[in-house]
């Protein structure tokens, strides 16, 4: 229990300020409970003060779990010091910037031991995958260089079970109008063996419960003209249609499948990193 106080509900810290905090859970085995919330996809904010200068609360090294609705796990020593990080790790979330450092002269935050203690702010997101609907020509060799040389992780799906001898990480689908629900942080690439697929796939993605980040879609414009006209006949809202490159990837010439899968890589990590616009212009 910390000086002063019951370490929940009104509580008088070292540094003689009373405040309140809200309950937390002690955490024991910190990076494995990082570990653990990465394979359960959960965002979040690791803080830990990496150096301590006077009388400050916890010594360099303790870390807290800053989770978007304000509950934490591990403590950094309660009061005016936790309460600021817990809104600073509330922001990071909010902007998904990834670091962060700050140092506090804790006597400016009503702390009156003073000292100084500086924060680093880790932001804990959960992985980008990368779907690919189509696990044809031209999905396989997608498949094959996103797997060597993007950042997230990779699934491949087809309806024809003689594909799983070629691709055996391959999923299976009953229809295509049965994809999966995607998450908004995902990237969606649609190159099935057929126009109609493609709709199926496409109006599926579109019409889940979050419009992934990225969809990009293999056709000519004037494929792209006809889905999206039926699409918008057939309900899907105009913001989520307006989302999908069509004809998709950067401009680098070549008509076979390695190139386009190359290209279309290219405009997913431009994308990705924030730069497509750049890219685009560069080549044009």
């Amino acid at each position: 229990m910390r000086p002063g106080g019951s370490r929940y509900g009104a509580t008088l810290p070292p540094c003689g300020k009373l405040v309140r905090i809200v309950k937390i859970r002690p955490m024991v085995g910190t990076f494995g409970r990082i570990a653990e919330l990465e394979r359960e996809g959960k965002s979040a904010v690791v803080v830990t003060i990496v150096a301590a200068e006077g009388p400050v609360p916890r010594e360099a090294g303790a870390r807290m779990v800053v989770f978007p609705e304000g509950r934490i796990e591990g403590t950094i020593g309660g009061g005016a010091l936790e309460k600021r990080a817990t809104e600073e790790a509330q922001e990071l979330l909010s902007t998904g910037k990834r670091t962060l450092l700050r140092t506090y002269n804790l006597e400016e935050l009503g702390m009156v031991c003073g000292g100084r203690a500086t924060l680093f702010y880790e932001l804990l997101m959960p992985p980008i995958t990368l779907h690919i609907f189509g696990a044809g020509h031209v999905g396989e060799k997608l498949f094959s260089l996103a797997k060597l040389a993007a950042p997230f992780a990779i699934r491949i799906y087809d309806v024809r079970e003689n594909i799983r001898g070629k691709i055996p990480e391959v999923t299976l689908l009953s229809s295509y109008a049965a994809v999966p629900d995607l998450k908004g942080r995902d990237y969606a690439f649609i190159c099935t063996h057929s126009h109609e697929d493609d709709y199926r796939a496409l109006k599926g993605i579109l019409s889940g419960k979050e419009t992934p980040a990225y969809v990009g879609l293999v056709g000519s414009k004037a494929k792209w003209a006809k889905m999206r006209e039926q699409l918008l006949t057939e309900g899907v809202r105009e913001e989520r249609v307006s989302c999908v490159h069509c004809p998709v990837g950067l401009p680098l010439g070549g008509k076979d499948p390695g190139s386009i899968a190359v290209s279309a890589l290219a405009e997913i990590l431009a994308h990705h990193h924030g730069r497509l616009r750049e890219a685009q212009k560069r080549l044009k």
